[in-house]
Protein backbone atom coordinates (compact mmCIF):
# COMPACT_ATOMS: atom_id res chain seq x y z
CA UNK A 1 0.00 0.00 0.00
CA UNK A 2 2.64 2.08 0.93
CA UNK A 3 4.37 1.72 -2.08
CA UNK A 4 1.18 2.23 -3.89
CA UNK A 5 1.06 5.62 -2.66
CA UNK A 6 4.70 6.26 -3.38
CA UNK A 7 4.01 5.68 -7.26
CA UNK A 8 0.72 7.66 -7.24
CA UNK A 9 2.55 10.42 -6.19
CA UNK A 10 5.10 9.89 -8.66
CA UNK A 11 3.38 9.60 -11.81
CA UNK A 12 2.73 13.59 -11.36
CA UNK A 13 6.02 14.47 -11.48
CA UNK A 14 7.24 12.29 -13.91
CA UNK A 15 4.74 13.38 -16.49
CA UNK A 16 5.70 17.19 -16.01
CA UNK A 17 8.95 16.31 -16.43
CA UNK A 18 7.97 14.71 -19.79
CA UNK A 19 6.17 17.48 -20.78
CA UNK A 20 6.13 19.21 -24.08
CA UNK A 21 7.89 22.88 -23.58
CA UNK A 22 6.45 25.73 -25.93
CA UNK A 23 10.06 26.19 -27.23
CA UNK A 24 9.90 22.71 -28.06
CA UNK A 25 6.30 23.22 -29.53
CA UNK A 26 7.47 26.04 -31.97
CA UNK A 27 10.12 24.35 -33.05
CA UNK A 28 7.90 21.12 -34.46
CA UNK A 29 5.47 23.93 -35.58
CA UNK A 30 8.31 25.17 -37.68
CA UNK A 31 9.40 22.62 -39.33
CA UNK A 32 5.99 21.21 -39.96
CA UNK A 33 5.18 24.55 -41.29
CA UNK A 34 8.48 24.21 -43.91
CA UNK A 35 7.52 20.67 -44.84
CA UNK A 36 4.14 22.01 -45.70
CA UNK A 37 5.88 24.99 -47.99
CA UNK A 38 8.61 22.23 -49.66
CA UNK A 39 5.92 20.08 -50.83
CA UNK A 40 3.19 23.12 -52.21
CA UNK A 41 6.58 24.18 -53.84
CA UNK A 42 7.10 20.63 -55.49
CA UNK A 43 3.75 19.91 -56.21
CA UNK A 44 3.19 22.86 -58.09
CA UNK A 45 6.15 22.39 -60.43
CA UNK A 46 5.96 19.17 -60.75
CA UNK A 47 2.28 19.24 -61.85
CA UNK A 48 3.29 22.05 -64.39
CA UNK A 49 5.87 19.73 -65.93
CA UNK A 50 3.78 16.58 -66.33
CA UNK A 51 0.50 17.86 -67.31
CA UNK A 52 -0.78 13.90 -67.24
CA UNK A 53 0.41 12.95 -63.98
CA UNK A 54 -0.39 14.36 -60.48
CA UNK A 55 2.24 14.62 -57.31
CA UNK A 56 1.72 12.37 -54.91
CA UNK A 57 -0.06 14.01 -51.76
CA UNK A 58 2.15 11.10 -49.41
CA UNK A 59 5.52 12.64 -50.24
CA UNK A 60 4.93 15.74 -47.68
CA UNK A 61 8.58 14.73 -46.11
CA UNK A 62 11.93 14.96 -47.36
CA UNK A 63 12.78 10.94 -46.86
CA UNK A 64 9.77 10.15 -49.10
CA UNK A 65 10.75 12.86 -51.59
CA UNK A 66 13.97 11.27 -51.70
CA UNK A 67 12.26 7.91 -52.58
CA UNK A 68 9.85 9.17 -55.56
CA UNK A 69 11.31 8.02 -59.24
CA UNK A 70 8.14 8.92 -61.42
CA UNK A 71 9.80 11.74 -63.91
CA UNK A 72 9.23 9.41 -67.01
CA UNK A 73 12.50 8.90 -67.60
CA UNK A 74 13.94 12.66 -67.30
CA UNK A 75 17.35 12.11 -65.14
CA UNK A 76 18.56 15.56 -65.39
CA UNK A 77 14.76 16.91 -63.58
CA UNK A 78 15.27 14.72 -61.27
CA UNK A 79 18.65 15.39 -59.79
CA UNK A 80 17.57 18.76 -59.78
CA UNK A 81 14.30 18.16 -57.98
CA UNK A 82 16.44 15.69 -55.28
CA UNK A 83 19.22 18.68 -55.10
CA UNK A 84 16.73 20.85 -54.34
CA UNK A 85 14.97 18.51 -51.48
CA UNK A 86 18.18 18.54 -49.76
CA UNK A 87 18.54 22.36 -49.94
CA UNK A 88 14.74 22.34 -48.86
CA UNK A 89 15.46 20.85 -45.58
CA UNK A 90 17.94 22.98 -44.31
CA UNK A 91 15.52 25.52 -43.78
CA UNK A 92 14.31 23.65 -40.53
CA UNK A 93 17.74 24.66 -39.15
CA UNK A 94 17.34 28.14 -39.80
CA UNK A 95 14.81 28.44 -36.14
CA UNK A 96 15.73 26.71 -32.85
CA UNK A 97 19.02 27.40 -32.25
CA UNK A 98 18.94 31.25 -31.41
CA UNK A 99 16.16 33.54 -30.80
CA UNK A 100 12.99 31.66 -30.21
CA UNK A 101 10.53 34.98 -30.20
CA UNK A 102 7.35 35.27 -32.52
CA UNK A 103 9.45 37.59 -34.69
CA UNK A 104 11.79 35.51 -35.63
CA UNK A 105 9.51 32.57 -35.99
CA UNK A 106 8.01 34.48 -38.60
CA UNK A 107 11.00 36.16 -40.52
CA UNK A 108 12.52 32.89 -40.70
CA UNK A 109 9.35 31.43 -42.08
CA UNK A 110 9.36 34.23 -44.65
CA UNK A 111 13.06 34.19 -46.02
CA UNK A 112 11.91 30.77 -47.46
CA UNK A 113 9.66 32.33 -50.03
CA UNK A 114 12.68 34.76 -50.65
CA UNK A 115 15.80 32.09 -51.01
CA UNK A 116 17.89 32.18 -54.14
CA UNK A 117 17.42 28.72 -54.60
CA UNK A 118 13.44 28.83 -54.20
CA UNK A 119 13.58 31.51 -56.73
CA UNK A 120 15.39 29.25 -59.19
CA UNK A 121 13.45 26.37 -58.80
CA UNK A 122 10.08 28.13 -59.43
CA UNK A 123 11.96 29.78 -62.09
CA UNK A 124 9.93 27.87 -65.24
CA UNK A 125 6.39 28.37 -64.14
CA UNK A 126 4.63 31.31 -65.68
CA UNK A 127 4.71 34.57 -64.08
CA UNK A 128 0.80 34.41 -63.11
CA UNK A 129 1.28 31.01 -61.39
CA UNK A 130 4.44 31.74 -59.48
CA UNK A 131 2.42 34.56 -57.70
CA UNK A 132 -0.26 32.40 -57.17
CA UNK A 133 2.41 30.41 -55.64
CA UNK A 134 3.61 32.29 -53.03
CA UNK A 135 0.49 33.48 -52.18
CA UNK A 136 -0.73 30.35 -51.01
CA UNK A 137 2.73 29.63 -49.22
CA UNK A 138 2.24 33.52 -47.35
CA UNK A 139 -0.92 31.95 -45.98
CA UNK A 140 0.71 29.30 -45.07
CA UNK A 141 2.76 31.12 -43.12
CA UNK A 142 0.41 33.41 -41.44
CA UNK A 143 -1.53 30.43 -40.37
CA UNK A 144 1.32 29.36 -38.68
CA UNK A 145 2.34 32.16 -36.97
CA UNK A 146 -1.15 32.54 -35.52
CA UNK A 147 -0.70 29.13 -34.16
CA UNK A 148 2.46 30.25 -32.29
CA UNK A 149 2.99 29.97 -28.55
CA UNK A 150 3.64 33.22 -27.26
CA UNK A 151 4.51 31.84 -23.79
CA UNK A 152 7.72 30.51 -25.81
CA UNK A 153 9.11 34.01 -25.76
CA UNK A 154 11.16 34.54 -23.11
CA UNK A 155 12.83 30.67 -23.29
CA UNK A 156 16.42 30.61 -24.00
CA UNK A 157 18.64 28.36 -26.08
CA UNK A 158 20.54 25.91 -23.95
CA UNK A 159 23.35 26.58 -26.15
CA UNK A 160 24.35 29.75 -28.06
CA UNK A 161 23.25 30.78 -31.73
CA UNK A 162 25.16 29.18 -34.30
CA UNK A 163 26.31 31.43 -37.29
CA UNK A 164 23.62 31.40 -39.66
CA UNK A 165 24.73 28.69 -42.99
CA UNK A 166 25.56 30.56 -45.63
CA UNK A 167 23.24 29.79 -48.49
CA UNK A 168 23.87 27.91 -51.17
CA UNK A 169 24.15 28.80 -54.71
CA UNK A 170 21.98 28.73 -57.42
CA UNK A 171 21.32 25.55 -59.82
CA UNK A 172 22.04 26.02 -63.40
CA UNK A 173 19.67 23.02 -65.15
CA UNK A 174 16.42 25.12 -65.85
CA UNK A 175 12.94 24.27 -65.86
CA UNK A 176 11.24 23.56 -69.34
CA UNK A 177 7.87 22.59 -70.07
CA UNK A 178 6.66 19.04 -70.94
CA UNK A 179 8.19 17.59 -74.12
CA UNK A 180 11.70 19.34 -73.84
CA UNK A 181 14.88 18.44 -72.44
CA UNK A 182 16.70 20.66 -69.78
CA UNK A 183 20.07 21.80 -70.10
CA UNK A 184 22.50 19.38 -67.82
CA UNK A 185 23.20 20.21 -64.76
CA UNK A 186 26.73 19.79 -62.90
CA UNK A 187 26.72 16.75 -60.47
CA UNK A 188 25.87 17.88 -57.10
CA UNK A 189 29.04 17.87 -54.46
CA UNK A 190 29.88 15.89 -51.75
CA UNK A 191 31.55 16.05 -48.65
CA UNK A 192 33.12 13.68 -46.56
CA UNK A 193 30.69 12.45 -44.48
CA UNK A 194 27.36 11.07 -46.90
CA UNK A 195 25.25 10.88 -43.84
CA UNK A 196 25.40 14.42 -42.72
CA UNK A 197 26.02 16.17 -46.32
CA UNK A 198 23.25 17.54 -48.72
CA UNK A 199 23.08 18.22 -52.60
CA UNK A 200 23.48 21.65 -53.22
CA UNK A 201 22.27 23.94 -56.55
CA UNK A 202 24.97 25.53 -58.21
CA UNK A 203 25.47 27.27 -60.91
CA UNK A 204 28.47 27.39 -63.60
CA UNK A 205 30.41 30.55 -63.89
CA UNK A 206 29.68 33.38 -66.17
CA UNK A 207 26.18 31.53 -67.28
CA UNK A 208 22.79 33.62 -66.17
CA UNK A 209 19.59 32.26 -65.24
CA UNK A 210 17.10 32.60 -68.33
CA UNK A 211 13.73 34.51 -66.99
CA UNK A 212 10.49 33.36 -67.79
CA UNK A 213 8.37 35.30 -70.13
CA UNK A 214 5.56 37.85 -69.13
CA UNK A 215 3.04 34.99 -69.54
CA UNK A 216 -0.60 35.76 -70.60
CA UNK A 217 -1.46 38.68 -68.70
CA UNK A 218 1.35 40.64 -70.19
CA UNK A 219 0.55 40.03 -73.52
CA UNK A 220 -3.35 41.16 -72.39
CA UNK A 221 -2.38 44.30 -71.10
CA UNK A 222 -0.26 44.98 -74.12
CA UNK A 223 -2.77 44.10 -76.19
CA UNK A 224 -5.27 46.49 -74.40
CA UNK A 225 -3.28 49.31 -74.39
CA UNK A 226 -2.78 49.00 -78.25
CA UNK A 227 -6.58 49.09 -78.58
CA UNK A 228 -6.79 52.03 -76.32
CA UNK A 229 -4.37 53.81 -78.23
CA UNK A 230 -5.97 52.64 -81.50
CA UNK A 231 -9.18 54.30 -80.24
CA UNK A 232 -7.82 57.39 -79.47
CA UNK A 233 -5.55 58.06 -82.57
CA UNK A 234 -9.23 57.13 -85.19
CA UNK A 235 -11.17 59.68 -82.51
CA UNK A 236 -8.86 62.34 -83.12
CA UNK A 237 -8.33 61.52 -86.64
CA UNK A 238 -11.59 60.58 -87.88
CA UNK A 239 -14.25 61.49 -85.57
CA UNK A 240 -13.41 64.67 -84.51
CA UNK A 241 -13.26 66.37 -87.43
CA UNK A 242 -16.17 64.75 -88.73
CA UNK A 243 -18.21 66.32 -85.93
CA UNK A 244 -16.58 69.83 -86.14
CA UNK A 245 -17.70 69.72 -90.11
CA UNK A 246 -21.20 69.00 -88.92
CA UNK A 247 -21.33 71.63 -86.10
CA UNK A 248 -20.33 74.35 -88.72
CA UNK A 249 -22.68 72.78 -91.52
CA UNK A 250 -25.65 73.37 -88.69
CA UNK A 251 -24.47 76.90 -88.05
CA UNK A 252 -24.66 77.53 -91.66
CA UNK A 253 -28.18 76.13 -91.92
CA UNK A 254 -29.08 78.30 -88.86
CA UNK A 255 -27.64 81.34 -90.09
CA UNK A 256 -29.24 80.68 -93.94
CA UNK A 257 -33.00 80.10 -91.84
CA UNK A 258 -32.41 83.10 -89.90
CA UNK A 259 -31.89 85.30 -93.01
CA UNK A 260 -34.87 84.15 -94.72
CA UNK A 261 -36.92 84.56 -92.30
CA UNK A 262 -36.10 88.30 -92.14
CA UNK A 263 -36.75 88.86 -96.14
CA UNK A 264 -39.94 86.90 -96.53
CA UNK A 265 -40.30 85.44 -100.11
CA UNK A 266 -43.64 86.50 -101.95
CA UNK A 267 -46.18 83.66 -102.28
CA UNK A 268 -46.87 81.70 -105.08
CA UNK A 269 -50.96 81.85 -104.37
CA UNK A 270 -50.57 85.63 -105.20
CA UNK A 271 -49.81 85.25 -108.56
CA UNK A 272 -52.32 82.46 -109.11
CA UNK A 273 -54.77 84.91 -107.91
CA UNK A 274 -54.61 87.64 -110.53
CA UNK A 275 -56.20 87.12 -113.70
CA UNK A 276 -54.13 86.83 -116.97
CA UNK A 277 -54.72 88.80 -119.98
CA UNK A 278 -56.33 87.35 -122.77
CA UNK A 279 -53.67 87.15 -125.78
CA UNK A 280 -54.86 87.66 -129.61
CA UNK A 281 -55.20 84.27 -131.56
CA UNK A 282 -52.68 84.16 -134.68
CA UNK A 283 -55.84 83.59 -136.96
CA UNK A 284 -57.25 87.35 -135.52
CA UNK A 285 -53.91 88.79 -136.37
CA UNK A 286 -53.76 87.38 -139.55
CA UNK A 287 -57.57 88.96 -140.58
CA UNK A 288 -56.48 92.24 -139.41
CA UNK A 289 -52.87 92.16 -141.71
CA UNK A 290 -55.31 91.40 -144.68
CA UNK A 291 -57.77 93.84 -144.02
CA UNK A 292 -54.73 96.23 -144.05
CA UNK A 293 -55.61 97.17 -139.92
CA UNK A 294 -52.60 98.09 -138.43
CA UNK A 295 -51.54 96.34 -135.19
CA UNK A 296 -52.36 97.86 -131.60
CA UNK A 297 -50.44 100.00 -130.61
CA UNK A 298 -49.20 97.87 -127.53
CA UNK A 299 -45.14 97.62 -126.83
CA UNK A 300 -46.08 95.98 -122.94
CA UNK A 301 -45.08 92.46 -124.58
CA UNK A 302 -41.99 91.82 -126.43
CA UNK A 303 -42.58 88.47 -127.49
CA UNK A 304 -45.78 89.75 -129.31
CA UNK A 305 -43.90 92.27 -130.92
CA UNK A 306 -41.42 89.37 -132.10
CA UNK A 307 -44.30 87.12 -133.68
CA UNK A 308 -46.33 89.91 -135.10
CA UNK A 309 -42.89 91.16 -136.72
CA UNK A 310 -42.56 88.12 -138.95
CA UNK A 311 -45.84 88.29 -140.90
CA UNK A 312 -44.89 91.52 -142.45
CA UNK A 313 -43.80 91.96 -145.86
CA UNK A 314 -40.71 93.27 -146.48
CA UNK A 315 -40.25 96.41 -148.37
Amino acid sequence: MRHLLKLLLFIPFLSFAQAETPAQANKKLFDRTIDELNFRTFETVYDKHFTRQKYPASLRTAAARREFTNFENNAELQKLFLNYNGVAERYKNRFGGGQLSQAEFEKQLNSVVRDRNFEFFIRGLPRDERSALIRNEERVIKQAVARFNASGDAAAATVPAADEEPEPAMASAPLTTNGTTPAAAPAATETASPATSEPELRTPAGEAAPTAGPGWVGYLTLLSSLGTLGLLGFGLLSVLPELRRLQRRVRELEAQAASQSAYPEPDADDYASEPAEPRPSLFSRLRGSATGELPADNYDDGDEDDELGSHYPTR
